[in-house]
């Protein structure tokens, strides 16, 4: 049984360019219990060959498609982009105690500086909206610069700096969602 609400929030779409001839097409859109193998592979290739975290933390985002739909089904939002039939970026997001907690930001390395987080972080900030969540939170790296543009861009801020586990500091980034601009400053 999925746990999600009734109502299907807008699709972003946009364009990536390919490095050779054209450009795709792309949609962020929710994804389900049949997607559960192709996160798990995309998983798999992010994960193993992220070097900038914990060898124990990079096995533990890498997980398998049995934890997938167990997570869908108990309050995880998984959205996805798919190119040419494939799932080659995804995120999810979940309620916690005082916000709704965007994670697990995927995209394969093949498709990376095409603009695919930026759709699934203007998809995150408008499925909050519309589910009428007042206040959205992400964790970066300290030293993932392009992430921390990216949020800088979408209005976000700083608000601490932690260890998520031993050895792993991590910004934490919150944006309070007060109007119609998705991107830029007007939120505070």
């Amino acid at each position: 049984m999925n746990v999600y609400p009734s109502w299907r929030p807008k699709r972003v779409e946009g364009e990536v360019g390919r490095k050779r001839a054209g450009k795709d097409r792309f949609k962020v859109e929710r994804l389900s219990e049949k997607d559960a193998i192709e996160v798990e592979e995309l998983l798999k290739e992010v994960w193993f060959n992220a070097t900038e975290y914990p060898e124990k933390w990079r096995k533990a985002r890498a997980i398998g498609r049995n934890q997938i739909i167990i997570e869908m089904n108990t309050g995880f939002h998984y959205f996805g982009i798919r190119l040419n039939r494939k799932i080659v970026g995804f995120y999810k997001a979940r309620i916690t105690k005082n916000a709704y907690l965007g994670e697990h930001q995927s995209v394969h390395p093949a498709y990376r500086g095409r603009g695919l987080a930026k759709a699934m972080y203007t998809h995150f900030i408008q499925f909050a909206k519309e589910t009428g969540h007042r206040k959205i939170c992400v964790n970066i790296l300290p030293n993932q610069v392009a992430s921390m543009k990216l949020m800088e861009k979408f209005g976000f801020k700083k608000v601490k700096e932690y260890e998520q586990i031993p050895g792993m500091l991590v910004n934490l980034y919150e944006k309070k969602i007060e109007d119609e601009n998705t991107m830029g400053g007007t939120n505070k």
